[in-house]
């Protein structure tokens, strides 16, 4: 065999014990933080004669909320829930009508007030901690 046959077969094997070698190698995770999916539960309002019934709603910080909101008043209301107004806010509920809505409860207290064309009708509560979890 030539010699120059030789020196290819040669390169061409440690070449292909190098690729396999290569291929061999861990390659890293991806280190994306995926967000768990987080646990929902509904709860249903009812507007009447101004109030909200039940009159208190408790929680537990981090659920997603899933609002309902009947209006059984003769009018339109203007509905909203303090602290949370960006997530919990409509102009208009027309009468014997419902609007839905879902927002995460993220912000614990027991100072959040549903209203009802802007008066307190109602309070929300969520409970737990204002500390980050892992964090002390």
């Amino acid at each position: 065999m030539n010699r120059a046959y030789v020196v290819l077969i040669a390169a061409s094997l440690a070449a292909a014990v190098g690729l396999g070698a290569l291929a061999r190698v861990p390659q890293p995770r991806d280190t994306t933080r995926v967000e768990p999916a987080r646990p929902r539960v509904a709860l249903h309002l009812t507007v009447e004669n101004g109030s909200v019934s039940p009159g208190v709603s408790t929680v537990r910080k981090g659920l997603v909320i899933r609002l309902t909101v009947l209006n059984l008043d003769a009018s339109a209301v203007r509905f909203e829930l303090t602290g949370y107004e960006e997530r919990v806010s409509v102009a208009r509920i027309a009468p014997d009508s419902t609007w839905r809505t879902e927002f995460m409860a993220d912000r614990p207290g027991d100072e959040f007030e549903w209203l009802v064309d802007g008066r307190a009708a109602g309070r929300f509560i969520v409970l737990g901690s204002h500390l980050e979890e892992g964090h002390e």
